[in-house]
């Protein structure tokens, strides 16, 4: 299964929240799937169409659900056997999907995955296979744990505002992308094995535009005074 970095823009005070309710960092990971295309015209035809008639099938299953749904829908069972009650159907299914969408998702400002290159640019920042002391190689592997081991890669990892300001700093050097590129060397990264391992010369665009955005976007976040929150999935 593939290692794939994901770090997260999100409100200030979330790092310390996270802290007291580690569930959270899982949530919020989990807000970050992409979502699936919802076709709101094409479901909308569908439910006009053919939506009343399934839970009059399952009132005649279950006559005790018969008034729940009645009231819910404003229409008698009668009426959506003869195809009444989409508009009210499709529009509680909205309210549903609403729902569902709310959470830490409302608290996620940016996204941006690394993909597969997050070891390759840790490596190119610092020069080592793991964080150590310098503020450049706590940007990609850094970070204070938080919560458990949700996806096996191990727990999520915060920056606050001042963190991430100072990492912005530290990124933004004028020779950082200098020293960055200079740094790329794939026998070495091989020899050292930096995921994910096969590393040739035609992977040098691929891990300094992987820097570059992150330098980037440590940048936004720190400009907009935004903590990060920063995962292996």
């Amino acid at each position: 299964m593939s290692m794939l970095a994901t770090f997260v823009q999100v409100d200030a005070d979330l790092p310390e929240r996270i802290r007291a309710e580690p569930s959270l960092a899982e949530r919020l990971f989990e807000a970050d799937a992409p979502a699936v295309a919802f076709d709101a015209e094409r479901m909308r035809a569908f439910v006009l169409a053919r939506g009343p008639q399934l839970p009059a099938g399952t009132m005649e299953l279950d006559p005790v659900l018969r008034g729940q749904i009645e009231e819910s829908l404003g229409r008698t069972y009668e009426a959506l056997r003869s195809g009444e009650g989409g508009d009210r159907l499709f529009d509680l299914m909205q309210e549903q999907l609403g729902r569902r969408s709310s959470g830490p998702a409302e608290e996620v400002h940016a996204v941006l995955s690394l993909d597969k290159a997050w070891h390759g640019v840790h490596y190119v920042l610092c020069g080592a296979v793991e964080p150590g002391d310098s503020l450049a190689s706590q940007a990609v592997l850094g970070g204070t744990e938080v919560g458990g081991d949700f996806s096996d890669y191990g727990p999520a990892r915060c920056f606050t505002t001042a963190q991430v300001s100072e990492l912005a700093s530290a990124l933004g050097g004028a020779e950082v992308e200098q020293e960055v590129s200079a740094r790329y060397d794939p026998e070495r990264m091989a020899e050292l094995q930096i995921y994910p391992f096969g590393w040739g010369t035609g992977d040098r665009d691929w891990v300094l535009d992987a820097f570059a955005s992150l330098r980037g976007f440590y940048a936004d976040a720190a400009a907009q005074r935004f903590a990060v929150v920063t995962c292996l999935v």
